[in-house]
């Protein structure tokens, strides 16, 4: 069990666990000080009739802690929404309203913003809330370390009466009211307008992505040497890139296996909807030929895919979530290809050389051998035993 699973905060006492529960690292709770200062603020400033639109709630601790407002929750995170369903059932709460990240946010009295390690994807946000038109009531938190100059000025451009709170446990809060341009309609720009674009010159492609996409602002030199080391595939394969990004080793795989005419599906995974909908737009603009046989599933690791189904397994594991250094992640995706490829069917994984992963492979597939391997990074190939 983890060490604390109870929050007690103005509006009550809540059992609230990270997601998949008691599967994660055991001193890993589920919410954090910014959270706990942003529930007492909002919970003792407005009525309960007010509407709130909660972006970037982690864990579901905002959401069931502020249970007496009529909330929406905004994410990019499958994992995050299954944690906030999982702490709303484990405290007998009605859920929140549920929208993804590339969808117009709802117009509401108050957002509720908690700021998430990339610059790109605040800016993404408040950008997206502006388009409303209306003069909106935000309140930020976030640890005192997160509320730079930079973010303030970012706040600045896009809300009036911008301020701070005194810090508490670390933890700050920032408000101010959306800029409104007094106009009547919003001007909603196409969504396809917040892809970033970076070059792949090995690759001789252009690839998009939206904000939240790990690396969205150059490539992953990870995922590069994964896609530049890359197995033979053979005809009738099934592919999955496991936390594909912006779709970068799907990519390379279809730009080989193109060009070798072998005809393979391939299907892209991950728990970022923008990471999902960046690697969909990035094959319908560079492959739409072989879009056909491609799918694209935002999913928690390999939860929804079938057991021994899958040729091939690439994956670039990540090790942290948001600010916390973690393996559970990686430990997820290699116990859940273990049950999606078939007999003798193969993963690669790449990682940095420092990280632990040899062991957990070798425990769960019996071995490994070093594919390839520089510096920085290794790539390790395992067989899953007939």
């Amino acid at each position: 069990m983890p060490l604390n699973t109870t929050l007690q905060c103005a509006t009550g006492e809540y059992s609230l666990f990270r997601y998949p529960k008691n599967q994660h690292d055991a001193a890993l709770q589920a919410w954090d000080s910014a959270d706990e200062l942003v529930i007492e603020y909002v919970a003792n400033t407005y009525p309960a009739e007010k509407y709130i639109t909660i972006l970037n709630d982690q864990f579901g601790a905002i959401a069931t802690a502020l249970n007496q407002f009529n909330r929406v929750s905004v994410t990019d995170s499958r994992v995050s929404e299954l944690a906030t369903i999982q702490n709303g059932a484990e405290n007998k709460i009605v859920d929140p309203i549920f929208c993804n990240s590339l969808e117009p946010i709802p117009s509401r009295d108050v957002v509720i913003l908690k700021l998430t390690k990339s610059v790109a994807y605040l800016q993404d946000q408040l950008q997206l809330l502006a388009q409303n038109n209306k003069a909106v009531e935000i309140v930020a938190c976030g640890k005192t370390t997160q509320v730079t100059s930079k973010i303030m000025s970012i706040f600045e451009k896009y809300c009036d009466n911008v301020k701070t709170s005194l810090a508490k446990k670390k933890s700050r809060l920032i408000f101010g009211t959306l800029k409104s341009n007094g106009t009547s309609e919003p001007e909603i720009s196409p969504v396809e307008d917040r892809l970033n674009y970076i070059e792949w010159p090995e690759q001789g492609v252009q690839i998009g992505a939206y904000a939240n996409v790990f690396s969205h602002d150059g490539l992953d030199i990870g995922g590069r040497f994964l896609a530049e080391n890359l197995p033979t595939f053979t005809s009738d394969q099934k592919v999955v890139d496991l936390g594909c990004g912006n779709g970068l080793l799907g990519l390379a795989v279809l730009k080989q296996t193109t060009q070798s005419e072998t005809p393979i599906s391939l299907r892209f995974v991950d728990e970022s909807y923008m990471a999902v909908e960046s690697a969909k737009h990035n094959i319908a603009q560079t492959f739409p030929d072989e879009f056909s046989r491609c799918d694209f599933i935002q999913d928690d690791c390999l939860t929804k895919q079938k057991a021994e189904c899958v040729d091939v397994i690439l994956c670039n594991p990540p090790f942290h979530q948001q600010n916390t250094l973690t393996e559970h992640i990686a430990k997820q995706m290699f116990r859940q290809s273990l049950l999606a490829l078939k007999p003798g069917a193969s993963l690669y994984v790449v990682a940095n050389n420092h990280l632990p992963y040899q062991s957990y492979l070798k425990k769960m597939f019996g071995g490994f051998k070093v594919h390839a391997q520089n510096k920085k990074f290794s790539i390790y190939h395992c067989i899953k035993r007939a």
